[in-house]
This record gives C-alpha cells, sequence and structure tokens, in this order.
C-alpha cells in the first residue's frame, strides 16, 4: 500500500508526510452514539471503514504558490490563493470489490439516516455533496459541527473505491474560526489519488 499513497512527487502546492503516532485514531476512538452514523464519523476522522486487510495514511497539506498570489487579479483571488487546505488521506485495501463496494453503502446509508448530525462529537449536519468522477464510484459529504464549536470549521469528505481498495479523504481548513466558514476542497488530491491507483 505504501507505494500508492500520495506523495510530494506527485503533488504540486502540496506538502505530503506520513502520520505521527498521536494523529493515528481507530474506529474505537470515533464511535458515535447512533450507529449508522459511525462510517461518517470514520471517513471524516480519516479513519479506515469496514474491516480493511491493509492500511496506509498520509497528511496532505496545501502550500502557497507565490506565482498564483503574484497572479491574483482580484480580492477573491488573493483570498483564495492564500487559503490552506489540511487532509487526511487513507487507503484501506479490502478482501474483494465487494467488500469495498458494501462499505461504500454503509456510508450511503448513514448519510440518508444522519443528516441532522450526531448526537456525539458534536455534528449539528451533514450534507451530501457533488461526488467527483473518481474510481468505481464516489461519494462526498460535509459535516458540520454545533455552534457552540466556535473556532471549528466543518470538515469535506470524498471517499471513492477503486476495486477492492477504499480512498478516503477527510480536508479542513485549519485557519476556520466558525462552522459557517467554507472552502474549497482540494480536488488535486483526488485526481493524484487516482492516477496512483491505474
Amino acid at each position: 500500500m505504501d507505494k500508492l499513497a500520495l506523495a510530494e512527487s506527485d503533488l504540486r502546492g502540496f506538502a505530503v508526510r506520513k502520520l505521527a503516532a498521536v494523529e493515528v485514531h481507530t474506529q474505537h476512538d470515533v464511535r458515535t452514539a447512533e450507529e449508522d452514523c459511525a462510517p461518517l464519523s470514520q471517513a471524516e476522522f480519516g479513519v479506515a471503514m469496514g474491516d480493511p486487510v491493509a492500511t496506509e495514511q498520509r497528511r496532505v497539506t496545501s502550500e502557497f504558490d507565490d506565482d498564483v498570489i503574484a497572479a491574483a487579479g482580484s480580492e477573491e483571488e488573493l483570498e483564495a490563493a492564500f487559503a490552506i487546505t489540511s487532509t487526511m488521506v487513507t487507503l484501506a485495501s479490502c478482501d474483494s470489490p465487494d467488500q469495498a463496494q458494501a462499505v461504500l453503502e454503509a456510508l450511503r446509508s448513514g448519510l440518508a439516516a444522519c443528516d441532522g448530525g450526531f448526537s456525539s462529537l458534536g455534528v449539528d449536519k451533514v450534507s451530501v455533496d457533488t461526488a467527483p468522477k473518481a474510481g468505481d464510484e464516489a461519494v462526498a459529504f460535509t459535516v458540520t459541527p454545533g455552534q457552540d464549536d466556535v473556532q471549528v470549521g466543518p470538515t469535506k469528505a470524498v471517499v471513492f473505491r477503486h476495486g477492492s481498495t477504499i480512498a478516503q479523504f477527510g480536508t479542513e481548513d485549519p485557519s476556520a474560526t466558525g462552522p459557517t466558514d467554507d472552502f474549497d476542497f482540494p480536488t488535486a488530491l483526488i485526481e493524484a489519488q487516482e492516477a496512483k491507483l491505474g
């Protein structure tokens, strides 16, 4: 799995590193009171879903691009040039494509049942986003924290299946100051990861 994980040579404008031990979570760490919502919290925090036979994780952080900053022609473009995202990327290999497909089905069921958030982990809302055209199938959604979490922004998640391999992306804006802060998901990560999976 290590060879399939993203590396800095696969991306321009991003720093890629392996996770520190303190960043590694298990399914036990991100449990939800509602069983159906568990796959959503796992995708949000970069925890492999289902029962994979192998996993690999990376932390990918966007970096400032001096050329993009210099070329910015408006306040909006300049603001976008200074936007930073931090993404937990998790690859998980299942025994078969059917098992991987079952993981995506459980995720979709969770999205249908948990749009009002979780009664645990401080999530007030889950909204379905337009999934990218990646792999054999893909799901995208945004998890919004409660208003009490005034220093925490939303997390945008994308999960796609390539055969028996599942690629998960949980992205946040480290500079977010509240649940209503918005940002653009770094689609370059999806494209680079899909290319490595072949």
